[in-house]
């Protein structure tokens, strides 16, 4: 995508200005074909972390939850204090995290997470010990239940007051099937606390978007278990097939 070479790149450590490991977030679901138009609108006003020459670079993230989807479960429901467990790689820099992201009643995002070793599918000594310190879970009760892979444009304001990720390419597999979404992007704007400020999100309520709820590790699995209990995001399911040609399955083995 020709566009994002307009911005002025910035590198991780620059980055590291606005990691927001306690937030708000907003999430927009756009029409990849509309995605240029938008980030042409805000070019001047945000940088892009680049490396090693990339813009778009490629993430793979492993979810873990208990034999009875209790922590995708909580989603579905709509709790609150809940948690997500994951492996993270940053395919461009072969490194891994372990992460725990819980969100509490006043709808706050903690993100804690340490190095994780090459194995994605298991949790060593070090990340079962983590995981008790940052949670109520019991390591032995979860499983790797889905991956999913994905591109991912960053990019931070010039005042180092938000970040903003879109991600692309979504490819979800859970079990014996996958599922893309190929035209759609997802777009989170993150910040300390939610301000009306942001050029971008001023950008997309402009152009007729506004912020929803997107979890990709709960409407990955929806898209790709049939026999999930998923009733709470049929709607938003259906809102996506709005956005876009129907969306894409496939089995695999």
């Amino acid at each position: 995508m020709e566009v994002v070479s307009r911005f002025q790149a910035i590198d991780l450590d620059d980055l590291n200005q606005v990691r927001l490991m306690e937030r708000t977030d907003q999430k927009f679901v756009v029409p990849f074909k509309q995605l240029a138009s938008l980030l042409m609108a805000v070019e001047g006003q945000y940088y892009i972390l680049e490396i090693d020459e990339e813009r778009m670079l490629g993430y793979q993230t492993y979810y873990f939850d208990t034999e009875d989807d209790r922590l995708y479960t909580s989603h579905h429901n709509g709790k609150l204090n809940r948690y997500k467990v994951r492996k993270r790689t940053y395919l461009n820099t072969q490194t891994s995290f372990f992460e725990i992201k819980f969100k509490n009643n006043k709808r706050k995002t903690f993100k804690r997470r340490i190095k994780s070793g090459e194995d994605q599918t298991t949790l060593d000594a070090r990340e079962r010990e983590f995981l008790l310190q940052n949670s109520p879970i019991d390591p032995d009760s979860l499983s790797p239940k889905s991956m999913n892979q994905f591109r991912r444009i960053t990019l931070a304001d010039k005042q180092f007051t938000e970040r903003c990720t879109i991600d692309i390419n979504l490819q979800f597999k859970s079990r014996h099937q996958t599922a893309r979404l190929d035209e759609l992007a997802i777009i989170e704007i993150k910040q300390n606390n939610h301000s009306k400020s942001s050029i971008l999100n001023r950008r997309l309520n402009e152009s007729g978007f506004l912020p929803t709820g997107f979890s990709k590790y709960c409407i990955g699995r929806a898209l790709a278990e049939d026999d999930l209990k998923q009733n709470a995001f049929k709607p938003k399911i259906r809102r996506l097939n709005k956005l876009t040609d129907p969306l894409c399955y496939h089995p695999y083995y």
